[in-house]
């Protein structure tokens, strides 16, 4: 029997772009109305992902029309941003390039370039990419739960599989707080902040193009914005010299590799309750409470949770952590 997600006509975007992007709309059968609500089916072997994205809304089963000609393409793991495709290097170890470019048009027909993610390369994280088809487009504008952000592919970092991630983060700040966003790239997280909550965010990145594309972004959803944003574009580890001591009430660290590096920096800037939001890459995570452990022994450790998959068997961590009041 097929499951259908059951949801208010008022909340159909939010929850079709939450299934879209976790990739678990069914392609056999269609997004039907039933009264009031609206029946949008999933996959059935994706219906613990589901119960975990979408807590406040129930799942049903449910008898939804077919669709005429089911899409039975099997596609590999890619991201789709904007008119662009970008595939990474060990795809094709597996599949043909031009089976793939047969592939990604049938399922995406609107798409305009596909990309090939060789490697991130360089201290600004940077992909290096190689077109495989299309139009040499680098400049995309992506949009996050209403949030606008201009992209320069191949510049900068951006991974659209962090949209809930950015989303959840923002949903659990508070108004009033002052935010620390170290490693903010185009600003991910501090414009969802800023569009949620009456907060200061202190955006900083090292990267140049990524730090002008803040202020561009910021300027791009001015209108939606509650809170303000500070963007700077330093090393992380000179901001003591910026702001002052016990200054931040939470501190937002997304460099997986080596956000363990910057310990000091957060101990510093971090007012004694404040909050910090580590990410870090591992296989398991009783690995990685150990690892912080070592460097944070005081702080009390709320959870870690897996935010994606980063390889096969590697995933990005976060780990949400307390100073605690006596230091």
């Amino acid at each position: 029997m097929p499951l259908c997600v059951n949801v208010d006509k008022s909340q159909v975007s939010k929850v079709l772009e939450i299934i879209r992007r976790a990739r678990i709309l069914s392609d056999e059968y269609k997004i039907t109305r039933s009264g009031n609500k609206v029946l949008i089916p999933i996959k059935v072997e994706h219906v613990d992902v589901v119960q975990g994205l979408l807590r406040d809304f129930s799942i049903i089963e449910c008898n939804p029309p077919r669709r005429r000609s089911p899409i039975r393409i099997k596609m590999p793991s890619l991201d789709y941003i904007g008119d662009v495709v970008i595939v990474r290097r060990n795809v094709l170890d597996h599949i043909d390039a031009e089976d793939l470019v047969y592939r990604v048009r049938v399922v995406y027909p609107r798409v305009r370039a596909i990309w090939v993610k060789e490697e991130t390369c360089d201290l600004y994280r940077k992909p290096l990419l190689r077109l495989l088809w299309g139009e040499e487009i680098k400049e995309i504008i992506v949009k996050e739960h209403g949030v606008l952000f201009k992209v320069k592919l191949g510049d900068v970092y951006y991974n659209s599989r962090l949209a809930e991630e950015h989303y959840r983060v923002a949903s659990v700040v508070k108004s009033g707080e002052v935010v620390l966003d170290a490693f903010c790239g185009i600003g991910g997280f501090a414009l969802h902040i800023a569009t949620l909550k009456l907060s200061l965010v202190i955006a900083n990145d090292l990267n140049p193009t990524a730090y002008e594309l803040l202020v561009e972004n910021i300027l791009l959803n001015k209108r939606r914005l509650k809170g303000s944003i500070v963007p700077l574009n330093t090393d992380t580890r000179e901001l003591p010299v910026f702001l002052r001591e016990r200054s931040v009430d939470r501190i937002i660290a997304d460099l997986p590799h080596q956000s363990l590096e910057y310990i000091d920096v957060y101990a510093k800037l971090l007012k004694p309750g404040g909050v910090l939001h580590l990410y870090v890459l591992s296989k398991m995570s009783e690995n990685v409470e150990q690892e912080i452990r070592r460097s944070l022994d005081m702080w009390y450790f709320k959870e870690c949770v897996s935010v994606l998959e980063y390889s096969p068997g590697v995933f990005v961590y976060r780990c949400d952590l307390v100073k605690p009041k006596t230091i």
